[in-house]
């Protein structure tokens, strides 16, 4: 949460708490995974004014011992019963784009957005104008991306892996 603060203080943004549980909520995922989501929903019930943020929504988060609750899932009984939802500055939403569109000048038709989950990653891609390669070596699989129950976010691009897409660009660059 620490660094969550360092960011906001990097790029000049005013915050109260954050750290400080008697204060804002600022609801992200950390290792060891342990939400205390009732005492933010209790503060949050009383200060209708307390911005309720979340820095993304994904429903899962992948670690090497699999799959284990994301942002999304952690922030999910403080939506219920809140009855609002949080304001989300992770992808897919139009916060994070903006943000590094304000630091970053780059060209949208010469920029690929590379990501391995479809309603995070390749939506934030296609929500900013953005070409999109699809990785397989996370979340998504190849049958996520076609067949009967196929996502309605489809990839510009799909490779297997990462050193998959070096191969391709470097050949292309030759």
């Amino acid at each position: 949460m620490k660094g969550l603060e360092e960011e906001l203080e990097e790029e000049g943004i005013s915050y109260l708490g954050g750290t400080d549980p008697a204060d804002n909520t600022l609801n992200s995922f950390n290792l060891p995974f342990e939400p205390d989501p009732a005492v933010a929903a209790v503060y949050l019930t009383r200060n209708e004014g307390c911005l309720f943020i979340a820095t993304n929504e994904d429903s899962t988060y992948p670690t090497n011992g699999g799959l284990l609750p994301g942002a999304g899932s952690i922030s999910a009984p403080l939506r219920y019963s809140l009855k609002r939802d949080p304001v989300s500055t992770g992808k897919p939403h139009a916060t994070m784009l903006d943000c590094v569109k304000a630091k970053h000048n780059y060209d949208p038709k010469k920029t690929l957005m590379i990501g391995d989950r479809l309603d995070t990653d390749i939506q934030f891609g296609k929500n900013g104008g953005l070409d999109t390669l699809l990785v397989l070596s996370g979340v998504t699989h190849l049958s996520d991306i076609s067949g009967p129950d196929a996502s309605p976010v489809i990839p510009d691009y799909v490779v297997n892996s990462l050193g998959d897409f070096a191969v391709l660009a470097k050949g292309n660059s030759a």
